[in-house]
């Protein structure tokens, strides 16, 4: 059972709690004896979570962001939540936040495809996605991309068109945009490959 202001997620039809979530900030409490090839979260400092994962060992690892926005990591015993926190009214944690989208997004381009339904290009029912065409990848039928993914300062663009909706064009390439998103999601989704 879950703890109050706990998440459960399910993976492989276990549960796992997860305790923090993305864009909480965090100061931890001890130091862990995970291994994880990112630099372990120091004692008594405060970090940002920007994303976590559970392993097959069910301990969930937290990847986080110092105030230079440099990647770390720590486990969820480790770290206790800093209450009354708000990423949007923090300047100085939304700076580390820029500086590590800047350093650590690549960017990629795509097509998006047109379709009609109010708007011109094949969206998510909530609207914040959009399925996207990798220009490298020809023979892909079109990868799914959140908004949530991509950098700050492109998500206007990712989710607008330039072109009006046509119902005639149902299924055609639409135009090409470019945006940026972190690299293993690029990679994953064949927007490009490394060698």
């Amino acid at each position: 059972m879950a703890r109050i202001g706990e998440s459960v997620y399910k993976s492989n039809n276990e549960e796992f709690n997860i305790k923090f979530k993305k864009y909480d900030l965090v100061e931890i409490i001890k130091g862990t004896r995970g291994r994880h090839s990112l630099p372990k979260a120091q004692k008594g400092k405060q970090y940002l979570i920007i994303s976590h994962y559970t392993n097959n060992l069910g301990t969930t690892k937290y990847i986080l962001i110092d105030k230079c926005g440099i990647q770390h990591f720590t486990t969820e015993k480790s770290a206790r939540k800093v209450s009354d926190f708000n990423l949007i009214e923090n300047d100085e944690w939304q700076k580390a936040k820029q500086v590590w989208m800047d350093e650590t997004y690549v960017p990629v381009f795509g097509i998006h495809t047109y379709d009609y339904s109010g708007m011109p290009y094949v969206s998510s029912r909530d609207g914040t996605a959009r399925l996207i065409k990798p220009i490298g990848n020809r023979n892909s039928s079109g990868v799914w991309i959140n908004k949530s993914v991509v950098h700050d300062d492109d998500v206007k663009l990712f989710l607008s068109s330039s072109f009006p909706p046509n119902s005639a064009r149902t299924g055609e390439l639409s135009e090409a945009i470019t945006f940026r998103i972190p690299a293993w999601i690029a990679e994953k989704k064949g927007f490009y490959n490394v060698c």
